[in-house]
Formats: C-alpha cells, sequence, structure tokens
C-alpha cells in the first residue's frame, strides 16, 4: 500500500541494524567487512559531524560520489541529518558543480568523500562551516522521513544536454525497492555487486534494495570481471549489453549466480539467446529517473510484468508514459518544483513502444528521430536491422546533414571480422526502405562509457567512408 503524504517511513539502514545486526552489510575486497550494526553506527558519528558544522533540515547537500565505504556511510548520514543528497559524478568538473549549485540554490558540498563539508555560491547555509560548533545529540538526528518530503536529487539529461535535478522522496526509494525485491527476492546471505554509479539512480535503487532485504553489497571490481563475481561470491548484479558482452567474451561464467538484471537500453537478442544458452538467470529491465529505477521486468522465461506501485501504458502515438509510487517528485528548476507530469498525473518518458502480447517492445526515442526527404528516420529501427548480420557487434545509427534530403543516416559500427561496407549496404538493401539505409558506414569508436553518446558520434559521421570494417583488434597498421 502507498503511504500517504502524512506517513512517516523509518529509515532502512536502521530497520536493517536492528532486524541483522551481525549480518555482512559491506564486502570490502582487502578491508574487514562491515555488519548493518557497525555501517549505521559510523552513519550516524558522520551525520552528528555534517551538523556540527552546520548542515540544516532540508538544505542541499552535494557530494562526489564514488562507490567507496566513506560515500555510503555519506549518503545515509546525510539523510539522517535531516539533508537533502545530490550524489554527482566525481569526474565533474569543480566550475561546472558550482554552476550547478548556483543555477539551483544548493546549499552545502562534501569535496570528498568524508570530507567536511563548504558552502556552496547558491545556497541559504545561514552560516560557514564551524569547527567549534557544540555536538548535536543523536535525538536531533532524522529516524523516520515524511513519506513525501524530498530526500534525494539525481542528475538527468534532456534533449538539450543541460542537467537536470530530477527529486525523489524517501517513499520513492521505499517503493521502488519493494516493487523490485518482489520481482527479484534479495534476502540475508545474497549478494549484490554494486556495479552501478551512485550518482545514477540505478545505483542508489541498489542500496535501498539491499537494505529492504537484509542482502550484502560486494564493492570493488567490474560486472564484466567473472574472477572477481566468483571470488566474493556475488549472486546478484545489474549490468548493461556492453558489459554482458565482455562477460560472455571470457567464457566463464561464474557460479552462484541467481540474477543478472539488464537495463540502460535495449539488449540485442542474439547476445540475449548466448548469455541464457550459457545459463546465465538474466532479467531485462525497463525504467528511468523519473520512476526511481525499474518500471518493469522480463523474467528469464519470457514472463513480463510491470512492477508493485508502477503503471505504464503506451498512448496513441506510441510514446510510453508512465505514474504511481514510484514517480519522482518533479524537477528542480531555479528552486522551485516542476512536476512535469500532465493533467491526469502521467510522465510522458520521450521512449517509444509496443505491446507485443505480454511484452513491451521498446522501439526507439523521439529525441533520436529524426527527418530525412520528408520521411521520419527511427535510428533504432535500422540498428536493430544491423544487428542481424551475423558479422556485427553493435551498430548505432546517426543522423548526417544533407544539402538535399536534410539529413541522412550514417550508421557507426563494430564488426567480429572483417566486412566490406559495400557488401554491408547490399545487404541492409534487402531488409529497409531505400531512405532508411545508411549513406555511410564508420567504425564505432571505443568507448569508456558504457553509454553510447550519440551526439558526439553525429560530430564524427561526415568522415570519408573506409571500404572495408575491422574489428578492434584486426585494424590495419
Amino acid at each position: 500500500m502507498k503511504p500517504s503524504a502524512d506517513d512517516t517511513l523509518p529509515c532502512l539502514l536502521d530497520a536493517a541494524a536492528r532486524h541483522w545486526p551481525e549480518h555482512t552489510a559491506l564486502i570490502l575486497p582487502g578491508q574487514a567487512d562491515l555488519n548493518f550494526a557497525q555501517w549505521s553506527e559510523r552513519v550516524t558519528e558522520r551525520a552528528l559531524s555534517l551538523k556540527a558544522q552546520g548542515v540544516a533540515s532540508q538544505q542541499w547537500v552535494v557530494i562526489r560520489a564514488d562507490r567507496s565505504a566513506d560515500t555510503l556511510v555519506d549518503i545515509f548520514a546525510v539523510l539522517r541529518a535531516g539533508a537533502r543528497l545530490l550524489p554527482v559524478n566525481p569526474a565533474l568538473p569543480s566550475a561546472l558543480v558550482d554552476a550547478l549549485m548556483a543555477a539551483h540554490a544548493l546549499d552545502w558540498r562534501m569535496p570528498e568523500p568524508g570530507g567536511r563539508v563548504t558552502a556552496g555560491p547558491g545556497g541559504d547555509t545561514g552560516t560557514r562551516p564551524r569547527p567549534h560548533a557544540p555536538a548535536a545529540a543523536p535525538t536531533a538526528l532524522q529516524w523516520r522521513f515524511p513519506a513525501d518530503d524530498i530526500r534525494t536529487g539525481v542528475l538527468t539529461s534532456g534533449s538539450t544536454g543541460q542537467p537536470k535535478v530530477a527529486t525523489h522522496s524517501y517513499s520513492n526509494h521505499l517503493l521502488s525497492a519493494e516493487g523490485a525485491n518482489r520481482a527479484i527476492p534479495l534476502r540475508p546471505g545474497d549478494r549484490y555487486l554494486l556495479s552501478l554509479p551512485l550518482f545514477h539512480v540505478g545505483g542508489l535503487a541498489i542500496l535501498f534494495r539491499c537494505l529492504l532485504g537484509g542482502a550484502s553489497l560486494v564493492l570493488g571490481g567490474r560486472a564484466e570481471d567473472a574472477d572477481h563475481l566468483a571470488a566474493t561470491g556475488v549472486t546478484h548484479l545489474s549490468m548493461v549489453e556492453t558489459q554482458l558482452q565482455r562477460l560472455l567474451a571470457r567464457g566463464r561464467p561464474p557460479p552462484g549466480l541467481k540474477a543478472i538484471l539488464l537495463g540502460g537500453g535495449p539488449v540485442r537478442p542474439s547476445l540475449l539467446k548466448e548469455a541464457r544458452s550459457q545459463g546465465l538467470p538474466c532479467w531485462m529491465s525497463y525504467g528511468l529517473t523519473e520512476m526511481t529505477s525499474q518500471v518493469l521486468s522480463q523474467a528469464p522465461d519470457g514472463r513480463v510484468r510491470v512492477l508493485d506501485h508502477r503503471q505504464c501504458r503506451v498512448d496513441d502515438n506510441g510514446e510510453i508514459l508512465v505514474r504511481g509510487g514510484t514517480l519522482f517528485k518533479g524537477y528542480l528548476r531555479d528552486g522551485t518544483m516542476d512536476p512535469a507530469t500532465d493533467d491526469d498525473g502521467w510522465f510522458h518518458t520521450r521512449d517509444l513502444g509496443a505491446w507485443d502480447e505480454h511484452s513491451l517492445r521498446i522501439t526507439g526515442r523521439l529525441d533520436n528521430q529524426f527527418i530525412s526527404g520528408g520521411e521520419n528516420i527511427q535510428p533504432e529501427t535500422v540498428e536493430q536491422a544491423l544487428h542481424q548480420h551475423t558479422d556485427v557487434v553493435r551498430a548505432v545509427v546517426v543522423p548526417c546533414a544533407d544539402h538535399e534530403f536534410g539529413q541522412r543516416p550514417v550508421a557507426f559500427v563494430a564488426v567480429r571480422a572483417p566486412l566490406e561496407t559495400e557488401v554491408l549496404r547490399a545487404w541492409l538493401r534487402e531488409r529497409l526502405p531505400p531512405f532508411m539505409v545508411p549513406v555511410a558506414f564508420q567504425a564505432l569508436p571505443a568507448q569508456a562509457d558504457l553509454k553510447v553518446k550519440r551526439q558526439e558520434l553525429a560530430q564524427r559521421a561526415e568522415a570519408r567512408e573506409p571500404e572495408v570494417l575491422y574489428p578492434e583488434d584486426q585494424i590495419p597498421v
């Protein structure tokens, strides 16, 4: 049952420390593990320190969120101090953090995990940090949270590329975890790899899911490192398509995995089939920041369910709409809140989809669509066709400016064997309308980021087309 606006909710970390005080909470390779009671004690100490430094209830604290134990203490200490948390990418330049804080009137920044806070340029701290302020009592901390009060923010980029702050209540996080854990149960003894960034809603969702179920968090390592997964006894992990591809390339699936949750975009059917043939328990998911992570999941047997506390439908234009108890509180804009929903409370995702029997098929994004000679081109449609070619590992299609047609499609392709571009073009003409066939093919560059950045590829789309596409390790010198 969704909590009412007047309800208060218990701190999940405090509840876990009471229910499972001696159970391992944080597995830290190379260090001593922490149980739930120890984690909660450190959070209380840190929260008292933040209060002594001047952090007050309802104020925003921006933290550079890596995946260290110190950050996991900071996250819940900010909440226990009664403040609001905004985790950001540690690689974000300081000038951009300053601009963000000024634009949204954010109060405090924490330059490094476990460090002292400093006042932001746009906040209302009332005072600078107080190095000799009297210590606060534990009773001054927040052990319960009003259900609808904003507690966290997550940066999300819109079509303009300008970051927006999507805000969530404690109820959003709790209901998100409840629905996810009913689909894929988490219990004491389970071990979830903290494989997603904590400045993304998916990373925060892992924390709340483990606290609700009493499962352990495994820090360090990578989701595609089978040896690390086996050595740390990981039972659950979240990953994107690229990581799954790397894991399969090693050819030795780790034992003991109960669930692999795949998100961050579509996964090629051929890759999913290969994973399941190796016995990997892959669950597909569809989610978004504005719904506090997952909306629906597809089990290894193909069953699809909209998770509890969520609603999902496709409108007459093919756009996916969502609402429910996990729907965010809105975007923070210049210190005010924009709920970003229609009159019936639906959030328009700008994702395109269609219900196929009992499954939701994601067909693309409105933001990616472009017009070529009067014809609408959905890049994902061309990419799906390319992914059917046996030598294509991955493909991304972007628009390129054209004097006659306005825009034409260009495909960036990663291959597993040398492939002539004219041969690929002829093969594609048998499967797509002429206007959808790319006018050029380019090698898809290796990217450190697991998500493809279409805007960066579009800037490279006018380069001369090679005659042959090569695998990355076979490019002629």
